[in-house]
């Protein structure tokens, strides 16, 4: 008799220490959208975007985060290209120019985030979301080189700047 209570005690002890550990686990993964928002450049932006992946955790959210981000930037990119190939303005080739480099950066660094994500580097995350934002307000401030001239990319990068800036303020969270 004593023998099964052992026995007993000893499973739910084991029971509520897997709990425990699991509840410790949730815990630590848990975080706020108000306290990632909070942190962008666009609040309202970054809770349309992420109100869908609420539930999920913090490096899913990161995922869904780095591939929303890195859509943006092919597209761009892609608009860039054919934008440069076309432009006779030489004030625009030199803006349009610069931006395809800076692009060309971010997913690069985009990619390297995707890799790391799935090692765990959550340092080399963060440095590589901080590298995407500064990209980002690169090519926004090389618009200022042709202040006279419709830029047709600038409604495309200030969505870049949006998404990499949830970007750096998820992957803080890591």
């Amino acid at each position: 008799m004593s023998t099964q209570k052992n026995q007993k005690r000893n499973t739910v002890s084991k029971t509520l220490r897997l709990i425990v550990l699991v509840l410790a686990a949730a815990i630590s993964s848990t975080y706020s959208l108000d306290k990632i928002c909070t942190q962008t450049r666009s609040p309202s932006f970054c809770f349309a975007l992420l109100q869908a992946h609420a539930l999920d955790n913090l490096q899913q959210l990161d995922e869904f985060v780095i591939l929303a981000t890195t859509n943006s930037a092919l597209a761009t990119s892609s608009k860039i290209q054919s934008l440069l190939s076309r432009t006779t303005d030489p004030k625009l080739k030199l803006v349009y120019s610069f931006c395809s480099n800076y692009y060309s950066a971010a997913l690069g660094a985009l990619s390297a985030a995707k890799d790391k994500l799935r090692s765990r580097d959550f340092r080399a995350i963060k440095y590589a979301a901080d590298t995407v934002s500064r990209d980002a307000a690169a090519c926004r401030k090389a618009f200022d080189m042709a202040s006279s001239s419709p830029i047709a990319i600038v409604g495309d990068n200030n969505e870049f700047e949006n998404l990499s800036s949830v970007f750096v303020a998820v992957s803080g969270k890591l």
